[in-house]
């Protein structure tokens, strides 16, 4: 008896969900550059980084909550939702009021980008074929680059030449886009849905060492981009040159690898954790040690390889992970790692510019960078099984 043939194309509800991410990405893309803005409207290194920050612990306090949500009404709902949540937060900061409705404002972009991350992963999982793992996060990890590829350079431009609402008026288009996208879609809840806490699921995870894996690789992941990528362009300006050419060079690299060498996922699996981790720490040691243009093309090159692999990676681990009962739990938890990351890192790199520059601060964040690949690859992911 011959084996089914197992189908190759990607399924409509996988790629309604990807149109949302990438619509929604817009928004999160072009704010790379709000701290810029906010440098130079004269905002101080700390006010800069509280402004960034509150968004990550607003998200960070909003998961149980989400989890909740999620659990009771299902994925569309939550893309539905976190549309409308993000979007009004643009709006507000449009306005350009106060230093303290920058914050209100900010607040509300990360109580909607929590909900909307989640369950827009969550969707991919659960619309995802597990051979398609490794390809469909590939593909679905295009969603944070072409909008930086295709708007970083033009955004950066009009930041610097006194333009800031530029960047606000994508976000919006973006947030409209997401919210059409998203009404298209399958309900997506669980069958049975039976709400784990957060608190149980990371008890229950931290016993299995693949689990536990995925949880700091995860972890690292997200300080490889939170300890640098909200402050290149501050640092480029610095030292006389434009953040774009990291920038650029990093997302289409990133591209080009997830969409051509996702599928490399499906078949090696973990063996692709220490090389894809290895070119994200040896970019970004490049980039900021030598702190010049060919050096950020080259740095940023080699980090976006990186960073084109790990994003389907982990997740196709971690959906093969996975029971369905918890998997709401489970994403939310691992959102949850990386979120800590992407609040601590960034508050840590603005604290320590007032003091040192940004130029100065991510030149040790690289150095950083290596070293916690170096403990993930000696301590951490020998320990990690494959489940079949």
């Amino acid at each position: 008896m011959k084996p089914p043939i197992r189908p190759t194309t990607l399924p409509k509800d996988f790629l309604l969900a990807v149109g949302a991410s990438f619509s929604a990405y817009i928004c999160i893309s072009v704010f790379f550059l709000f701290p810029l803005a906010l440098s130079l409207k004269g905002y101080e290194p700390l006010e800069v980084g509280a402004a960034w920050i509150v968004f990550e612990f607003v998200l960070l306090g909003t998961r149980g909550r989400v989890n909740r949500l999620l659990t009771a009404y299902g994925t569309r709902f939550g893309m539905i939702a976190g549309s409308l949540v993000l979007g009004a937060g643009v709006a507000l900061l449009f306005a350009g009021l106060p230093f303290w409705t920058i914050l209100v404002g900010r607040s509300l972009m990360g109580a909607g980008w929590g909900i909307f991350y989640i369950a827009n992963t969550l969707h991919q999982a659960r619309s995802l074929p597990a051979h398609l793992l490794g390809r469909g996060f590939g593909i679905a990890g295009l969603a944070p680059l072409l909008p930086q590829l295709g708007l970083i350079p033009l955004a950066e431009a009009q930041v610097l030449n006194n333009r800031p609402g530029f960047i606000y008026a994508a976000s919006l288009v973006g947030c409209a886009l997401s919210l059409a996208f998203a009404s298209m879609l399958s309900p997506g809840k669980e069958a049975n849905p039976k709400r784990v806490s957060l608190r149980e699921c990371l008890v229950k995870s931290w016993r299995v060492p693949f689990l536990q894996s995925i949880l700091l690789s995860g972890s690292v992941f997200a300080f490889a981009a939170a300890g640098l990528m909200p402050y290149v362009a501050n640092a480029a300006n610095e030292w006389g040159i434009t953040g774009s050419g990291f920038l650029w060079s990093e997302a289409l690299a990133a591209l080009v690898t997830r969409f051509f060498l996702g599928g490399f996922v499906d078949r090696y699996g973990k063996r692709l954790l220490f090389p894809s981790f290895a070119c994200i720490s040896l970019g970004a040691v490049v980039a900021m040690i030598l702190g010049n243009t060919p050096a950020f093309v080259i740095g940023g090159s080699l980090y976006g390889i990186g960073m084109g692999l790990v994003y389907p990676l982990l997740y196709a681990l971690l959906t093969k992970a996975a029971a369905e009962r918890s998997r709401t739990a489970l994403f939310t938890l691992f959102g949850t790692f990386i979120d800590l990351l992407w609040a601590i890192a960034p508050l840590v790199t603005a604290a320590s510019a007032q003091l040192l520059g940004f130029g100065t601060v991510l030149r040790a964040m690289a150095i950083l960078l290596a070293g916690l690949v170096l403990f993930l690859w000696l301590k951490i992911w020998p320990r990690l099984e494959q489940p079949e």
